[in-house]
């Protein structure tokens, strides 16, 4: 008896929920449907925009990194949070994990400009190791590249970046691009 009860209960919830759904449109009307469009009932269906995440900790952002040019692509490196960042018309494309100057040694801040690219074979003079997808700053002797990360300061100076990261930013930049480096960087 309770199944026959809670059948006709749900039976009738369903045709009067029915109903009611046909009720917003059944005038011929369609401006409920069409006002639908670009309503909640949209934006819920589209998909979010695809962070890749690299084992190395770096994320890149598809969408955003497609809109790269010469003119609207900048690097900003945080010393203080040891992070990296590629922007692209001031959005955020990638953000990695990076690896500065250790104790006693020093990363220049400032704004530079990328004055050198060397995508492979690139050899540190001083310490004879190699320094894969050099992005060298404004002609001094520091510079960004693909080098290893263990997860605090340890460079002699340069900014050191994880391999996909390196590559994906050097691909995406050109000479002149802008490098900022900050102590501490406040954001987008």
């Amino acid at each position: 008896m309770k199944k026959r009860a809670l059948c006709g209960a749900l039976s009738a919830f369903l045709i009067v929920g029915s109903s009611m759904f046909c009720a917003c449109t059944s005038n011929g009307d369609r401006s409920a449907s069409a006002n639908r469009k670009g309503s909640v009932f949209q934006r819920g269906l589209k998909p979010k925009p695809s962070i890749e995440r690299h084992s190395s900790g770096a994320r890149v952002n598809s969408a955003i990194l497609s809109q790269s040019n010469r003119s609207n692509t900048r690097v900003v490196i945080d010393v203080a949070d040891q992070r990296g960042y590629l922007l692209v018309n001031g959005k955020i494309a990638v953000e990695t994990p990076v690896s500065t100057a250790r104790p006693g040694k020093w990363t220049p801040r400032g704004s530079f400009s990328m004055s050198e690219r060397v995508r492979s074979g690139k050899i540190s003079t001083i310490y004879g190791v190699l320094m894969p997808y050099w992005m060298r700053l404004s002609g001094s002797a520091y510079g960004v590249h693909a080098g290893h990360l263990p997860g605090y300061p340890a460079s002699a100076g340069c900014i050191r970046l994880p391999a996909s990261a390196a590559q994906v930013i050097y691909d995406n930049t050109s000479h002149g691009t802008r490098v900022n480096i900050y102590s501490s960087w406040s954001g987008v």
